[in-house]
C-alpha cells in the first residue's frame, strides 16, 4: 500500500502501518481522553485520561494486528502465501498474494478473523469485570478493548463484500454452486448494497446533527463500495487470464543498446532516430539484460557529462525491473505490474536473454478481441448467466 512503512516481521509476514494510520490513531487518543474515559472512570487527571486514551488505542491496533496475523497464517497453512499486512485508516488488511483455490479454504481463511476479535473482545470484558474492583484503571481499558474488538468481529461478519463475513458468503455460493464468478457478483453485489446503505446512513446522520458519525459512516460506505467493485473486476480478470501466459501476449525482442557505450552514442544513435523513450540494455558480449534507461534516467545527468558517461551508469539495475519469464501466468504477474504502476515488463528466458517485452497496452488489446469475439459470455446453450467483460486501468 502506497505511503507505508515496515515495523516488524513476525513467522516472515512483513508488518506495515500506513500514514493514515497515525492519523486515526491522535484522533482516537484524543476521543477516548475527552469522552470514553472521563465518562467511565471519572475524576481522574488530564494526563491520566490521555495516558488511557494512547495505551487503549494502541492495544485496539495490536487486536487488529492479531486479527490479521489469524487470516494470514491460516491463508498460509492452505497454501496461500502472504506477503504482508497493513495497518492502516479503517483497520487492517493482509497482502495474500493470490486468491484461495477452494471454497473451503476461502472460508477458513475469511471466518478465523472475526473469531479472533470476538474472542480478544469476550476474554477482555470477562478479565475487566474480574479484576474492576481492585483496578478500576485496567478495567477501563480493558472494557473499552472487550466492547470495540466484539462490535469489529460483528462488523466484519456482515455479509458484504470484501468484508469478512462476504468473504464467507461467497465462500457458501461458490461451495453451491461450484462457480467462483458468480460467487463474487453475488457477494460484491450485496457489499454494494450494504455501501450504500452506510452511505445513506451518513447523510441523514449528517443533516440529523450528527456530523462526525455521519462522515466516518460515509466514508466507510465509500470505502466498502470502492472495494467491493475492484474485488469483482480482480475476480472477473482472473478469470479471463486464467491459463494465459507472459509467452502468449508478449511483443518480440525491441530494439537494445548495449551497457558500454555512452549516453551521447545512445540519444544520438537509439533514440533520437528511433524515437524511444526507454531502451533495455544488454551487455556486448553475450547480450544478457542487464538493466533498462530511460529518458528520466539520461536527465540525472548533466548533459556536460553525456560524452564520457557510460549507459551501465545511468541504467535502472535488472534487479529493479522485475523481468518475468515467458512461462510465467499472466494472473501471477498482473499484481507485479499493478503494485509497481509500469506498464511494461521485460521477458527473460532461463538464461537471461532479453525474449520480448509485456506491455499493458497488450493486455488491453487481448481484453478487447475476447470482447469483440464474444468470448466472455456464455454460449448460447449455457445456463450461466451473461456477465459483463472485466475492464482493466487504463495505461498510463
Amino acid at each position: 500500500m502506497p505511503g507505508s512503512f515496515r515495523i516488524a516481521r513476525i513467522a516472515g509476514i512483513d508488518i506495515e502501518i500506513n500514514a493514515s494510520w497515525l492519523v486515526i490513531l491522535v484522533l482516537l487518543t484524543f476521543s477516548l481522553a475527552v469522552s470514553w474515559f472521563p465518562a467511565t472512570v471519572p475524576r481522574q487527571s488530564t494526563l491520566i485520561y490521555w495516558a488511557l486514551g494512547f495505551i487503549a488505542a494502541l492495544l485496539l491496533f495490536v487486536s487488529v494486528l492479531l486479527h490479521e496475523l489469524a487470516h494470514s497464517l491460516v491463508a498460509r497453512a492452505r497454501g496461500v502465501p502472504v506477503k504482508s499486512i497493513t495497518l492502516f485508516i479503517f483497520g487492517g488488511v493482509s497482502d495474500l498474494q493470490q486468491e484461495p483455490q477452494t471454497p473451503g479454504v476461502e472460508f477458513q481463511i475469511a471466518i478465523v478473523g472475526p473469531l479472533t476479535s470476538l474472542a480478544i473482545g469476550v476474554v477482555s470484558l470477562v478479565t475487566g469485570n474480574l479484576i474492576g474492583p481492585n483496578a478500576p484503571l485496567v478495567a477501563a481499558v480493558l472494557g473499552y478493548l472487550g466492547v470495540t474488538n466484539v462490535l469489529l468481529g460483528a462488523f466484519n461478519l456482515i455479509p458484504g463484500f470484501p468484508l469478512d463475513g462476504g468473504r464467507v458468503l461467497r465462500a457458501i455460493i461458490w461451495r453451491v454452486t461450484g462457480s467462483l464468478r458468480r460467487a463474487t457478483r453475488a457477494a460484491t453485489l450485496v457489499g454494494q448494497v450494504i455501501a450504500y446503505l452506510f452511505i445513506v446512513a451518513g447523510v441523514f446522520l449528517f443533516f440529523g446533527g450528527n456530523f462526525i458519525n455521519g462522515l466516518w459512516f460515509g466514508f466507510i460506505g465509500w470505502f466498502l463500495l470502492q472495494a467491493a467493485q475492484a474485488a469483482n473486476s480482480q475476480v472477473m480478470l482472473e478469470s479471463v487470464f486464467k491459463g494465459v501466459t507472459v509467452g502468449q501476449l508478449m511483443s518480440p525482442p525491441p530494439l537494445t543498446a548495449p551497457a558500454n557505450i555512452s549516453l551521447q552514442q545512445l540519444v544520438d544513435g537509439y533514440l533520437l532516430p528511433h524515437g524511444v523513450r526507454a531502451i533495455p540494455v544488454v551487455r556486448s558480449d553475450d547480450q544478457q539484460l542487464v538493466g533498462l534507461v530511460t529518458l528520466a534516467d539520461i536527465r540525472q545527468t548533466p548533459r556536460e557529462q553525456w560524452p564520457q558517461t557510460p549507459v551501465g551508469h545511468a541504467m535502472v539495475p535488472l534487479e529493479r525491473l522485475h523481468a518475468v519469464r515467458p512461462q510465467q501466468n499472466l494472473n501471477d504477474v498482473l499484481p507485479l505490474m499493478t503494485s509497481r504502476d509500469v506498464n511494461q515488463l521485460p521477458v527473460v528466458d532461463d538464461t537471461g536473454r532479453l525474449v520480448g517485452i509485456l506491455s499493458r497496452d497488450a493486455i488491453l488489446r487481448y481484453v478487447e478481441i475476447r470482447r469483440g469475439l464474444g468470448l466472455d459470455q456464455p454460449s448460447p446453450s449455457s445456463s450461466v448467466p451473461s456477465e459483463p467483460p472485466p475492464t482493466l486501468p487504463a495505461a498510463t
